[in-house]
């Protein structure tokens, strides 16, 4: 077998796993959903998806480690999305957007109720802490430019990112699509609520 054969046999071997990894996050989800953080047992994941519990230790070797790859879906998501909203407008915009962006995904994604639960839950996995780390750190740029620009009031900006995430992960457990208020609306009167305690006095 040459090298270039190999490399390529190694290549769909990843592949193949990450997308069972995929399918195994999603089955996650639907048992979080249903059993809760602290019932879910990586035993009733792999029944969702016809492996047994040595045979999903392949893919990952605990339930913190599980947990970890749904955040990290959502985390993803979200990075796409902001991409797209947060390269025009001053600091003011990009953190409505950004705040904005959080809500829908988290509310809107089945996969993005459950990461919010863990995100409360307090469970920080290592799969987790780099998209995580990345995320905040995108959103700290927002807040120190905002503050160098006097857009922003001075703060304590670590107070400020973890406050920010708190109130949007907080979100789905309280927001019913059958309420009073549309998503969009929800999502709207809550950055503002966010951004405006921010702002400099002008």
């Amino acid at each position: 077998m040459s090298e270039t054969t190999t490399a390529e046999s190694a290549e769909r071997r990843v592949r193949r796993r990450q997308s069972r990894r995929e399918l195994i996050v999603l089955a996650a989800v639907e048992v979080f959903r249903e059993m809760g953080l602290e019932k879910a047992t990586l035993e009733a994941v792999g029944e969702r998806v016809g492996l047994s519990k040595a045979s999903l230790y392949y893919y990952v070797r605990s339930k913190e480690e599980l947990l970890g790859h749904v955040v990290v879906h959502v985390v993803r998501a979200q990075e796409e999305a902001l991409a797209r909203v947060l390269d025009a407008g001053g600091p003011e915009e990009r953190l409505r957007a950004f705040c904005h962006s959080h809500v829908r995904i988290i509310c809107t994604d089945p996969v993005g109720r459950v990461s919010a639960q863990v995100a409360l839950s307090g469970i920080r996995d290592d799969v987790v802490r780099r998209p995580l780390h990345e995320y905040m750190s995108r959103l700290e740029s927002i807040l120190r430019d905002g503050v160098a620009a006097g857009v922003f009031r001075d703060m304590d900006l670590r107070i400020a990112q973890h406050s920010i995430i708190a109130t949007l992960n907080a979100v789905p457990l309280w927001f019913s699509p059958e309420g009073r208020l549309s998503l969009d609306e929800v999502a709207a009167q809550v950055s503002g609520l966010l951004v405006d305690g921010m702002l400099a006095k002008r």
